[in-house]
Parts: structure tokens; C-alpha cells; sequence
């Protein structure tokens, strides 16, 4: 009988301890919590790590608030990673997962972005259902697939406030990038050689190329003068030409660096643009 009083009292406080270890857990995530607040992220992260999860919804707890630190951080990928592994059964599920996208395609993985959105189980009414849908309207732009934004567009509603604006943003995007001029760094560089400074027009810079042309015609000009004065084996006729030639052939390269440098800021505004307009719903809706 004693025997059996003992186990019970063991048993009993072997309870409150596990309460009370319970409740420190409790306390350290709630101190976790308050340290993102005041947006000491790093304390934050170090707490977290700190932490040994004593249930699943308190390891989803420490994924999602991780996540979210190193996200506030910018380090996009290890947060996205961390958001993946909050449980399906937990609150902050789907919150995780649109963050976890999203942090994929700011980070150019735009297929892991697809994979994450293209499985949650949305109805497509519901405001998360639509914002799945715009998710995946931005990935298209993001890989100029016309196609399938054309398809995603058809299905906005502009019903829901959180996004009502950016869904008119992409549309813009849209337009725009449908409408770029599709300018060959080839065509440009094949324009200069033809005729100099034809390249940088063709690239926008008129004025450059109209100042090329009239530099290298004087340069080549200058050249034949000294040709027809003072023969090909003339020093001032190999310089002048020498320079005319170096003028000549970067201004060619010029104009191919001109259209892919052109290109490429024009592909990462609009990128950022876009990217911008996928971000803010997930701040409306998750705030």
C-alpha cells in the first residue's frame, strides 16, 4: 500500500514538473515573440534556437517565428525552408507557405515557388484561393510565360481588397513587357558594322550614335588623307587609321553592351515591380 502511495506521488510531481517545463517553453516563445516586436531579431533567433518544442504545435511555433525572423532578415532561402516545415494542421500554416513562395521567387526559383502554391488546396472563392491565383500570375510574368498570366488574369475578381490594386498593377506589367521592344544585342552589333553608330540608334541612344558616326567618319576621313598625302607607310596614316579602327570596332561592341545592358535593367525593374506587387497582399492579408 505504501508502495503504491509512492508511485502516485512520484507520478504526480513528474506531471508538474512536465507542466511546469511546458509553461518555460511557453514563456520563452512568448519572449520570442516580444523580441521581433522591438525588432531585436537576432536575441529573437537566438531564443528560438533555444528552444527544445515539448508538442508539434510548439515546433510549428519555432519553424513559423524562425522563418519569419530570418525573413525579416532578407536570408529568403533558409526562411523559406524553415516556413516548409510548419505543419499542415497548424494556424500559421498557410501564411508559411505563401511567405515560403514567395521568398522562392524573389530568389529566382520560381518552379519551387509553383511547386508550393500549386499544392495547397484552395477554394478558388475564398480570398486565399484568390491569392493563390495572383500568386501564380506573378510567377508567369516572372518567367514571360504570356500565356499562362493571360489564363490567371481571366479569374481575377478584384472582389477582395487585399490585392484589388495589384491585380491592375499586372496587368500593366503585362502590357508592358508585351509591348517592349525586342531589341537583338546581334542586330545592334550587325547596324555598327554597316554603318557606325546605326547600332546605338537602333538601341535607343540616337544621340550617341549620331556623335559615333560623326567621330569615326572624321577619324577615317583624317586617315585617307594622310593615305592619299603621304602613302600607307605613312606614321601619321597607320596612327590615325589605328585609331579610327579602335574607334570603329568598340563602337560596335558598344552598341551590342548598349542593348543587353538595356535589357537587363528593363527585365529587373519590371521584375521588382512585379515582385513588389506579389508582396504586399501577403502583408494585407497576414498582417
Amino acid at each position: 500500500m505504501r508502495l503504491f502511495s509512492i508511485l502516485i506521488l512520484f507520478c504526480f510531481f513528474g506531471l508538474i514538473s512536465t507542466d511546469l517545463n511546458a509553461g518555460d517553453k511557453t514563456k520563452e516563445l512568448d519572449f520570442a515573440r516580444h523580441l521581433i516586436n522591438r525588432n531585436e531579431l537576432n536575441e529573437a533567433l537566438f531564443v528560438l534556437e533555444t528552444i527544445e518544442p515539448q508538442s508539434l504545435s510548439m515546433q510549428d511555433s519555432v519553424f513559423h517565428l524562425s522563418g519569419w525572423v530570418l525573413y525579416r532578415q532578407m536570408k529568403l532561402k533558409p526562411s523559406a525552408n524553415l516556413l516548409l516545415k510548419v505543419s499542415e494542421n497548424s494556424p500559421f500554416y498557410l501564411k508559411s507557405r505563401f511567405f515560403s513562395a514567395y521568398n522562392f521567387s524573389h530568389i529566382n526559383q520560381a518552379q519551387k515557388a509553383e511547386e508550393i502554391l500549386y499544392g495547397l488546396k484552395l477554394d478558388a472563392k475564398t480570398m486565399h484561393g484568390s491569392m493563390q491565383n495572383f500568386q501564380l500570375s506573378g510567377l508567369a510574368l516572372l518567367n514571360r510565360d504570356f500565356d499562362g498570366f493571360e489564363k490567371r488574369a481571366e479569374k481575377f475578381t478584384g472582389s477582395f481588397h487585399a490585392f484589388v490594386s495589384e491585380e491592375k498593377n499586372m496587368h500593366r506589367h503585362y502590357q508592358r513587357l508585351a509591348n517592349a521592344p525586342n531589341r537583338s544585342p546581334f542586330v545592334a552589333g550587325l547596324l555598327s558594322t554597316a554603318i557606325p553608330g546605326l547600332g546605338k540608334i537602333y538601341a535607343g541612344k540616337t544621340a550617341e550614335g549620331v556623335v559615333g558616326f560623326l567621330y569615326i567618319a572624321a577619324m577615317g576621313l583624317t586617315a585617307f588623307d594622310f593615305y592619299r598625302g603621304s602613302g600607307p607607310q605613312s606614321a601619321l596614316f597607320i596612327s590615325t587609321a589605328s585609331i579610327a579602327g579602335i574607334f570603329y570596332i568598340g563602337n560596335i561592341w558598344g552598341s551590342v553592351t548598349t542593348v543587353n545592358r538595356q535589357n537587363r535593367e528593363f527585365n529587373h525593374e519590371i521584375n521588382q515591380r512585379i515582385l513588389f506587387d506579389m508582396h504586399i497582399p501577403l502583408r494585407n492579408a497576414f498582417n
